[in-house]
């Protein structure tokens, strides 16, 4: 009976305690004429209850016509039918607007709102992305209230005033789900910065967010000359066999060509392959191919963000004269774990991640293997059916958070390739880097940035010929450290500066027999030790909301060191056709050989005619102390690194810009006009009959002179919808002259000539149609100008020799102009995030029409011309890619 009665008084509790609750939110007929905030206080007051208005005027509304007590809720939902009460805490409701609640929410059912102290007068916060914690720097915080916003700054972080106790945020960006926040001024609010996760657009997934720019950045940011990719632009791109590749992706934007067919490296506004600096999470990447150019070395599934800088950007860059090219790969997902791959005809890839500590901590790792031999041997030659390539990478990553200050990752990279065609010799390359970033907040203004890495490249020859077979070596060895400072005073005002410094130690070339029995002779070119130091600040400065300026200066100072034997050049003094070794002398362990420093001051300035166009223009000068000497006209394994010296001077180039850039249709079309100029000293260029494979003497066999290139970019690119793509067409020369004072040391007798990199027309066109059904198709036409070649114009007969060819002055003809069409059809599946298994079906036809493009042409000894074509036909390829949650 006793426990009847207790179960009975409990539920009489209960019940009287529900009712309470319900009287709580009554407002009877004697509030009449008072305002709902007024109301609100007195529910505040007598039973704890918090209300909270969106909407200043709703608070302030007069109480009318209640002749029966209402609900609280009620009577404001029938007099706002847009309005809406919502429970955020037991005793704490928000009034808001209907179609706001919903966007409060993520898609794991999150609510977005956040509390600040009472007397806040201010919100500061940053927004990460959910899956991996990495800030998302890109995107555009907008109050719809007051019908203003701000870009975020370069570790995502925002700041914006309070106008009342309710805040409402939206987060503008194209790889972000569309978002709001809620900020409310409260007793239980803190005042440290805020995280805040954000979702990404399934369909991109975590692609498009890593490269993502403000829509208008090509018009509002200072500077010009700038190219950035996303993973899903690069995707849709048709490839050859498969393999996605941002190397062959960036050689659709103006100023920017290849060596040909799937030849290796790159060329930026008329410049060597060798003048790209090339980084991937601050490691140096001094080979960007696998297979001689037949795929990118960099694995798609990994990349974060791609950024081209043309003329080398700001004063934190340096190294190289011509472009830089910074990669930057993903953190792992800190939520989940994952494992997507690709499977191809001739190659498949893996990545599998995941999180170490859940929302801390994460790994990632990926790697990409070949199987082309069956596919080769399948041809009915027996050169090929003798030949072999195949290639292989890994890449891994860890990814730390040790509080919201500090942030650490370890990325590792390896790649190896083999190539061998037919019975000749067997080409070997690798690549293995790892480095370090830490990243650390001082103050919500100041960050720094910590990049250790060390960067190994090595390739070899090897020949298998039984009586003078021969394996031939080189290698470079780079340690990196750059400290990085980066302080953000205002929207209006940052400065970057720090150091780095460049430890190199290179081997130009050894040779050895292969066997015991082999007669070939050993032959070194001796190791090269060297130590680059820089130091640079950036000023980046919005005068006025029209005017802004980016002013940089770095200084770089370069030392080349022992141990080692040095030789000394005369000039004056002829051994046959070349300079003579005046004199070799023998320097210890850290002595300097020679040294060579100078101020590179950097300088962009941005004007805006309007909002939606602006002109710009740019001046930058660069150093590059490390060379690269080619034995053959197209870049290959058997290209060796070396060091400036005391017979050859580091590389200085002077670049000016000037651009016209316009957005259209709220920046839907994307069109730039942009001129540029570019001088540059000390470039290289061989002498006549030299041979320089394995020379030791290789600087006698070089001569340095004046490059200058100059041209016109265009580039039309439209956004989004049904149909997108872009147009990029370039108008350039590009020259070298080598006029010395003393004999035999110019070349072309010292008159200027095309370099081997001019092509004076450039086109690509991208196009990609978004089709029923998740079907996308893509295409791309490529159309470059031939390149500049030197041939015989006769021949004569001397002694026994049947003929001797005389060749024209250098590089006075051009090769027949390349075309090429590539298509694609891209079948995707539905990314759902908790589907177990999705997938996307791909079909590409590289070079559809089937054309035989010159990719070298040469001579025998009787003027016979023969050209070679490495893709004469066309090549279609399917490949599945897959994603497991």
């Amino acid at each position: 009976m006793k426990k009847v009665l207790l179960i009975f008084l409990c539920a009489l509790s209960i019940s009287a305690s529900a009712q309470i609750e319900k009287q709580d939110f009554f407002i009877p007929a004697s509030k009449n004429g008072m305002t709902l905030g007024q109301v609100a206080e007195e529910k505040f007051k007598e039973f704890g209850l918090e209300i909270i208005f969106q909407n200043e005027g709703v608070k302030n509304t007069l109480i009318q016509n209640i002749l029966v007590k209402r609900h609280f809720f009620d009577y404001v939902e029938d007099t706002f039918p847009n309005l809406i009460g919502l429970r955020v805490k037991d005793q704490l409701y928000v009034v808001l607007e209907n179609s706001l609640k919903s966007k409060l929410y993520d898609e794991d059912g999150n609510l977005n709102l956040y509390f600040r102290p009472l007397d806040a007068s201010s919100v500061k916060g940053r927004l990460v992305n959910k899956a991996d914690y990495t800030a998302v720097n890109d995107a555009v915080v907008y109050n719809p209230d007051t019908r203003t916003g701000s870009a975020v700054d370069g570790s995502g972080v925002f700041e914006s005033n309070f106008y009342n106790d309710f805040l409402q945020l939206e987060i503008k960006h194209p790889g972000i789900n569309k978002q709001s926040l809620v900020f409310i001024r409260h007793k239980s609010g803190e005042s440290s910065l805020i995280d805040i996760p954000l979702d990404t657009k399934l369909n991109y997934l975590e692609e498009l967010r890593v490269t993502a720019t403000k829509a208008d950045a090509n018009v509002s940011d200072n500077r010009s000359g700038i190219q950035k990719m996303s993973i899903q632009t690069i995707k849709q791109i048709p490839t050859f066999l498969g393999e996605i590749d941002p190397i062959r992706s960036i050689t659709t934007m103006p100023g920017v060509t290849s060596s040909g067919d799937l030849g290796a490296g790159y060329n930026v506004r008329g410049g060597e392959t060798s003048q790209n600096l090339i980084l991937q999470d601050g490691a140096l990447i001094f080979n960007p191919s696998h297979l001689f150019g037949f795929f990118s070395s960099f694995n798609p599934d990994i990349i974060q963000s791609i950024q081209l800088l043309k003329g080398c950007g700001p004063s934190s860059y340096g190294g190289r004269v011509a472009s830089v090219l910074d990669l930057r790969t993903r953190n792992g997902d800190v939520t989940k774990f994952k494992v997507k791959g690709g499977i191809g005809l001739v190659s498949s890839r893996l990545t599998a991640e995941g999180p170490i500590e859940k929302g801390k901590s994460s790994f990632l790792i990926s790697g990409r293997s070949s199987y082309s031999d069956w596919l080769i041997h399948q041809y009915d030659d027996i050169d090929l059916k003798n030949s072999t390539a195949k290639f292989n990478d890994i890449s891994g990553k860890l990814f730390f958070t040790f509080s919201e200050d500090d942030i650490l990752t370890f990325t590792g990279y390896r790649s190896a390739d083999d190539f061998r065609l037919g019975s000749s010799e067997t080409y070997s390359w690798e690549t293995a880097n790892v480095s370090s970033n830490w990243n650390h907040k001082f103050t919500d203004k100041l960050r720094s940035d910590l990049v250790l890495a060390s960067s190994n490249y090595k390739s070899s020859e090897l020949s298998d010929d039984e009586l003078f077979g021969f394996i031939n070596k080189n290698q470079v060895n780079v340690l990196t450290a750059n400290l990085n400072f980066n302080y953000l005073k205002s929207e209006k005002y940052g400065l970057d500066f720090g150091f780095s410094a460049n430890r190199y130690k290179i081997l130009p070339g050894e040779s050895r027999p292969n066997s015991v029995r082999s007669q070939s002779e050993p032959l070194d070119i001796n190791f090269q030790y060297g130590l680059e130091l820089a130091g640079y600040i950036e000023n980046s400065i919005d005068i006025t909301p029209k005017l802004g300026v980016d002013l940089g200066l770095r200084y770089a100072h370069f030392l080349r060191q022992g141990p080692g034997e040095i030789y000394t050049l005369n000039y004056e003094v002829r051994d046959g056709r070349l300079p003579s070794v005046s004199d070799s002398e023998t320097f210890a362990k850290g002595d300097v050989v020679s040294q060579s420093s100078g101020f590179e001051p950097r300088f962009s300035l941005r004007y805006n005619l309007k909002e939606s166009s602006s002109i710009k223009m740019a001046f930058s000068r660069t150093q590059q102390f490390v060379q690269q000497v080619s034995p053959t006209i197209s870049p290959s394994p058997i290209d060796y690194w070396v060091l400036s010296s005391n017979n050859l001077k580091p590389q200085r180039s002077n670049q000016f810009s000037l651009g016209y850039f316009s957005n259209f249709n709220e920046n839907k079309l994307e069109a730039s006009l942009e001129a540029f100029y570019n001088k540059t000293f000390n470039s290289l260029d061989y002498l006549d009959g030299v041979d320089l494979k394995l020379n030791p003497f290789y600087e006698a066999g070089l001569a340095q002179g004046l490059g200058e290139a100059y041209g016109l970019e265009f580039f039309l690119k439209k956004r989004g919808g049904l149909f997108n793509g872009w147009i990029a067409y370039t108008l350039s020369k590009s020259w070298r002259t080598f006029n010395s004072e003393f004999e035999g040391q110019s070349i072309n007798e010292g008159v200027r000539y095309p370099s081997t990199f001019d092509q004076p027309h450039q086109l690509s066109v991208v196009m990609n149609v978004n089709m029923p059904n998740r079907v996308v198709f893509s295409s791309n036409i490529t159309y470059n100008s031939g390149r500049p070649i030197t041939i015989p114009i006769s021949k004569y007969s001397y002694d026994d020799l049947l003929s001797i060819n005389n060749y024209s002055g250098r590089n006075q003809f051009r090769t027949p102009d390349y075309m090429r069409l590539d298509i694609s059809f891209a079948f995707n599946g539905k990314h759902i995030e908790d589907k177990l298994l999705s997938g996307d079906l791909i079909f590409s036809v590289f070079n559809l029409l089937s054309r035989k493009n010159a990719y070298a042409i040469w001579f025998d000894n009787t003027g016979q011309a023969f050209k070679t074509s490495i893709l004469a036909s066309m090549f279609p390829s399917l490949t599945y890619n897959f994603s497991i949650n």
